[in-house]
């Protein structure tokens, strides 16, 4: 393997995790966690446990922000008919 592939794998693996903490908050750190444990307990090999986990934590982030927007976007929507 280059040493430009294992760079690119080795800083994924880095950042991956940091941005889903510090983007996704603790709901994303506790379902990452959570799914950690469980496909460890299942007994699944260590790459598929971390894919898990991070997955779970973008799917938890996702949503997230979807419901925060759509909050936001109802917010403004009765903001806009009290003025009017």
């Amino acid at each position: 393997m280059k040493d430009r592939s294992a760079g690119g794998i080795l800083a994924f693996i880095v950042a991956a995790p940091v941005i889903v903490i510090c983007c996704g908050g603790h709901a994303a750190v506790v379902m990452s966690l959570l799914s950690g444990a469980i496909g460890t307990a299942t007994g699944l090999d260590v790459l598929t446990t971390l894919l898990i986990a991070v997955g779970t934590g973008v799917v938890v982030l996702s949503v997230r922000t979807i419901l925060r927007s759509r909050r936001d976007h109802d917010a403004e929507d009765r903001n806009a008919k009290e003025t009017s």
